[in-house]
């Protein structure tokens, strides 16, 4: 039991720090960052054998600098062509430029939220399992 527990917190509480920390990131984005037009310029399938059908999103925008970048980002209900907000730091705009926020989307947020939640309770599960094992 100790050493189920020391698993779940290290390895879910490492991943619940992980996107946490992008989620900072996308949010400074969002709030302090610039917004730009931009499209969405692909989007394709990809098939597993648990899940069945995964779409994937790729999103284009022009810098105010004329740099035009790619990034991958699913958003739930948008089709090939369709126009949104993107938002970006002018100190890495590939990095950071996400699609959430208003006239853009906000399924990724959700998505984001909801993976940090699920591994911060695993985490929080295995950290009651270590309590009780020094109880």
């Amino acid at each position: 039991m100790l050493f189920l527990g020391i698993l779940l917190i290290a390895t879910c509480g490492t991943g619940c720090a992980y996107l946490s920390w992008q989620l900072m990131h996308r949010l400074r984005s969002v709030f302090s960052g610039i917004a730009v037009e931009g499209r969405c310029v692909r989007r394709y399938s990809t098939d597993s054998t648990d899940n069945g059908t995964q779409w994937h999103h790729v999103h284009g925008f022009t810098t105010l600098e004329g740099q035009y970048l790619e990034f991958e980002e699913d958003v739930m209900l948008l089709a090939e062509g369709d126009s949104l907000t993107v938002r970006y730091s002018p100190e890495n705009p590939a990095r950071s430029a996400t699609v959430i926020g208003p006239g853009g989307a906000w399924s990724p947020l959700f998505g984001q939220l909801f993976a940090i939640t699920i591994t911060g309770l695993f985490a929080l599960f295995g950290l009651l399992m270590v309590w009780l094992y020094f109880r």
